[in-house]
């Protein structure tokens, strides 16, 4: 049997490049974000993200046990919450500077998501109770709220995250399944 021939191309049509050969081109003309603008808008994101949730979790620790803030008022709660958030803001930024960027397409390991998961709620926790304390809270105040802070903020959405994506991913595509 023989082959079909191709058809003739006329001078002027179009020929599409396969996709690897687009996403190829495509990262070559992409302008590459400067390692400064990065750190900047990794702060930026890391101090609107932050605010306002721990706002919230200020107001009801504040309202709900006030002795554990000393039954502060819902403005020197909010400068609590605005002092830890560009804490927060300013140590994402830096560790974006710092940070060596992370291999594409790769998914880190459950021992690395866990080790990250520690650090940020350590981080987390001495951080917000470093303010608190800070701002005339005694140790004890301050480490209750920092640790319900380090839950709330850090522990709790990364638990939430890994179980809605194994959820979605379903039983075959988990990376324990045999």
């Amino acid at each position: 049997m023989s082959e079909p021939t191709p058809e003739p191309r006329r001078v002027g049509q179009l020929v599409w490049a396969p996709d690897e050969v687009t996403a190829g081109i495509g990262s070559q003309v992409q302008p590459q974000v400067s390692r400064g603008r990065r750190a900047l808008q990794t702060g930026l994101a890391a101090f609107l993200l932050t605010w306002v949730p721990t706002l919230a979790i200020l107001l009801v620790a504040n309202f709900a046990v006030p002795s554990l803030t000393d039954d502060a008022g819902a403005g020197r709660v909010a400068l609590w919450a605005l002092l830890i958030a560009v804490l927060f803001a300013v140590t994402a930024a830096v560790s974006t500077l710092w940070s060596r960027p992370d291999r594409d397409g790769e998914e880190p390991s459950g021992l690395v998501v866990a080790l990250r998961v520690a650090r940020g709620a350590l981080l987390t926790g001495v951080g917000a109770g470093a303010v608190l304390v800070w701002q005339g809270l005694s140790v004890e105040q301050a480490a209750t709220l920092a640790v319900i802070l380090a839950l709330l903020l850090r522990v709790l959405p990364v638990v939430a995250a890994r179980t809605f994506a194994r959820r979605r991913s379903g039983p075959a595509e988990s990376p324990t399944a045999p």
